[in-house]
């Protein structure tokens, strides 16, 4: 079934499989980390190299441009987290990530990823690849106990009749979004869903079927199979979701959850299951050990067991045995289901058995008083959760306007904002330090405010909020991806001049950009070899081979000569006594570059 020693890792799940290449991806979530989603950039679009270590902020830059147009996070509009560093680089996945919101008044809440790879080879008429991930997991550093389950398969000449669900809702996420989306996204998730919807999946060992539960998509309800024994696990519950439950089973014979959840259920729910369990102490964190961010542990894994007749039945997803999430289908969720016969498969005992998470669980005991009262601390995070919503569905913008060589911003809503219990607001762009944060307060007086002057490589619509309630002066932190009025043009062109800073810089990220392979990407930051007539001296006597490369690109990908016209354009007008852009390559690449331009005449 399922053990704690089959461990996946992110960035794996979303490397090209060897031989193939990045195409297309589209990623939902609840929550998204900035800091997170820049760093899988570079596991997507160059492979596995990029593993390991701080990666080059040249490598990162290269990335995002191969990404572009191509890649789609659809996330909740109030999920996204304030990241723990600046960078100007999170100015570039304004357009990646698409805030969108449930149409019922819930959260929208599916974890999943559609990725489809291709051949490198132009002429190949082999079928592309799509993986999908199905997972419990957002995309943040969260270290918590998650499940991730990984599918692959080729796209076939039909449809495929079991992919209908999966597909439809692909089709339907830019309809979810807080904005109209462009053209491009719209397009993307219609191609997407086409592909899915003719994908014959590999099932894991021993599972011969498989289904796809889209939830709060339109009025249908999920119904899990009327089952001999069920087991539960979610870190977050509710009375009525587990009667619920209960109503399509003989037997509920295990409930994992977190104490602090168990903790709030009423006397009569314990009575429908037989077994209730909380994670070991030691499980907590990974190996056991202490950690100080208490947000990054725990359970976070959401799944039911049921058996019937011989056969198991395992639903994994987003879903938490929630009312919200099962019971009205205010949320949007996505279970993944596979059915395979029990001796094959395995069934409740052997998750539950020493070789499976029995290890890793604790026995639950009620407490006699009954369900713990809300506690002053509970009843502010309510206040500050309302808050943090009304304010990313306030239709705030981010407004620029130029002051000398800098620009001003200003957020502007469309009327003063009522946040009930909020004596503070802060504001600050993402890509700056939280010590420039502003007194955002005129929001709610005027319905805008002042955000400082900022040099335009650090203008961006992802803006990071600080609310402070009025009770316990507790406070919570939300990013909100902006519309931006005024964006100067050459935004994207400062943001470049920044991470390309000189000589060394320039012909690293040229030899990246024409490289083939992700081994030759790795390589050129060693820029090593010997010194002949077809490299170029870089730095400290170390040769780099850009005539050879340029060649091969003339050749091969005329294309990426194109992308190279444009940075030279963008770097060589520097004074000539700081040229980024050696004045001897210029010479080389007037040579390529009239050669290519009579090429596409």
């Amino acid at each position: 079934m399922i053990t704690p020693e089959d461990r996946s890792l992110y960035i794996n799940a979303v490397t090209p499989p060897p031989g193939y290449v990045f195409d297309q991806a589209l990623a939902t979530t609840y929550t998204l980390d900035p800091d997170t989603l820049l760093s899988l950039p570079t596991h997507i679009a160059l492979g596995q190299g990029a593993a390991g270590g701080d990666v080059d902020p040249i490598i990162i830059l290269e990335s995002l441009r191969r990404l572009a147009g191509r890649f789609s996070v659809y996330a909740d509009y109030a999920g996204l987290k304030v990241p723990a560093s600046k960078n100007v680089l999170f100015g570039l996945l304004e357009d990646m990530i698409i805030p969108v919101k449930a149409r019922k008044g819930g959260v929208f809440h599916p974890k999943l990823w559609i990725l489809r790879f291709v051949r490198p080879e132009k002429d190949t008429e082999e079928p592309a690849m799509m993986r999908l991930l199905v997972l419990s997991r957002n995309i943040t550093y969260d270290r918590s106990w998650d499940l991730c389950l990984q599918l692959e398969g080729q796209t076939c000449g039909r449809n495929v009749a079991t992919n209908h669900p999966l597909s439809n809702f692909i089709r339907a996420l830019p309809t979810f979004a807080v904005r109209r989306t462009s053209p491009e996204k719209r397009r993307q998730a219609r191609f997407m869903a086409e592909e899915v919807r003719k994908t014959r999946w590999e099932f894991p060992e021993g599972f011969e079927e498989l289904a796809f539960h889209c939830i709060g998509t339109d009025d249908r309800t999920w119904r899990p199979v009327m089952s001999k024994r069920m087991a539960v696990v979610s870190p977050f519950i509710s009375d009525g979701a587990l009667q619920f439950l209960s109503k399509y089973t003989n037997s509920l014979v295990a409930v994992i959850s977190r104490p602090e959840e168990l903790n709030t259920l009423e006397r009569e729910t314990f009575d429908c299951c037989t077994n209730w369990y909380v994670l070991e102490d030691a499980a907590e964190t990974e190996d056991g050990e202490e950690t100080e961010r208490r947000d990054t542990v725990g359970l976070h894994a959401k799944m039911y067991i049921c058996e019937e007749n011989g056969r198991t039945h395992l639903y994994m997803g987003s879903a938490n045995a929630t009312a919200a999430a099962l019971c009205n289908g205010n949320n949007v969720e996505v279970l993944v289901e596979l059915i395979g016969p029990k001796h094959r498969v395995g069934g409740i005992n052997t998750f539950l058995a020493k070789d499976g998470l029995g290890p890793l669980l604790s026995p639950y005991e009620p407490p006699e008083q009954g369900p713990a009262q809300e506690t002053k601390e509970q009843k502010a995070r309510k206040v500050l959760d309302t808050a943090k919503r009304l304010l990313a569905g306030s239709g705030l913008r981010l407004r620029c306007k130029k002051k000398g060589e800098a620009w001003e911003l200003a957020l502007a809503a469309k009327g003063p904002l009522n946040l009930p219990g909020i004596i503070k607001i802060k504001a600050w762009p993402v890509t700056v330090s939280e010590n420039l944060a502003a007194d955002a307060e005129k929001l709610r007086l005027a319905g805008s405010a002042g955000l400082g002057t900022y040099a335009v490589e650090s203008i961006t619509g992802l803006i990071a909020f600080e609310l402070t309630e009025g009770t316990l002066r507790l406070k919570i932190q939300l990013a909100l991806n902006l519309p931006v009025e005024g964006l100067p043009k050459y935004r994207e062109e400062a943001i470049f001049k920044m991470i390309i800073k000189n000589r060394d810089d320039f012909m690293r990220y040229i030899l990246l950009l024409l490289e083939e392979t992700v081994e030759d990407v790795f390589d050129t930051r060693r820029l090593g070899g010997a010194a002949d007539k077809t490299a170029w001296q870089v730095g400290h006597n170390k040769a780099v081979p850009v005539l050879e490369e340029l060649v091969r690109a003339f050749s091969r990908h005329p294309d990426k000569l194109s992308r190279l016209r444009e940075i030279i354009q963008k770097l060589s007008g520097e004074k000539a006594g700081n040229r980024i852009v050696p004045g001897e390559f210029l010479e080389l690449w007037k040579v390529f570059d009239r050669a290519y331009t009579g090429k596409n005449k």
